[in-house]
């Protein structure tokens, strides 16, 4: 009985983990990445960034996936991004964020992403933003975001690449795939 369970895993296929990403500009990241350091114990695993399919692991091969995004990208102009004021997932998660303006392609390419990868939709209501800090202690969350708000102007950007990551060693999280929104 066992060596059919250790035959089904080796048959199977491996799972790789991916997600999907917008990276800010570098000189946004430069202004967020001294309150990131200080506030976000993820800081030094993946730069600023939008998620726009969250971690997920699938049998799907390297080539499948970037064939789907790519397909699905193929329409989309370069996006831009507001980002204005700041934001909580408090009391659901001690998460603050940099808040982006109501953007719809941001929101078309959540649903048509997890739908295309057939990927269960992870939030009902998908909040774009870019994490500044997380895993802070609830009671600190007001104080935390008193200290955050003057260093975080409202700023703009066109979004030109979208970019499909993975985890490498220590968690660190890189990009295996860019894809240009070039349509103008």
């Amino acid at each position: 009985m066992q060596r059919d369970s250790i035959s089904g895993k080796i048959n199977s296929p491996a799972k790789s983990t991916y997600a999907v990403l917008i990276f800010l500009p570098t000189h946004l990241d430069e202004l967020i990445y001294p309150l990131r350091q200080k506030f976000d114990p993820f800081y030094n695993k993946v730069p600023g960034h939008i998620t726009i399919v969250f971690p997920f692991e699938t049998a799907m091969t390297l080539n499948d996936i970037t064939a789907i995004i790519k397909q699905e990208l193929n329409e989309i102009r370069p996006i831009t991004i507001e980002l204005e004021s700041i934001g909580d997932f408090y009391p659901a998660s001690p998460t603050i964020y940099w808040n982006i303006k109501a953007c719809e392609p941001l929101q078309f390419l959540y649903h048509r992403l997890h739908s295309q990868l057939e990927l269960p939709i992870p939030f009902k209501q998908f909040i774009p933003h870019v994490t500044v800090a997380s895993e802070i202690s609830t009671h600190r969350v007001m104080l935390v975001k008193e200290r955050i708000v003057p260093y975080l102007p409202n700023e703009s950007f066109a979004a030109r690449t979208i970019d499909l990551v993975v985890p490498i060693a220590y968690e660190k999280w890189v990009s295996v795939r860019s894809f240009p929104l070039s349509k103008e």
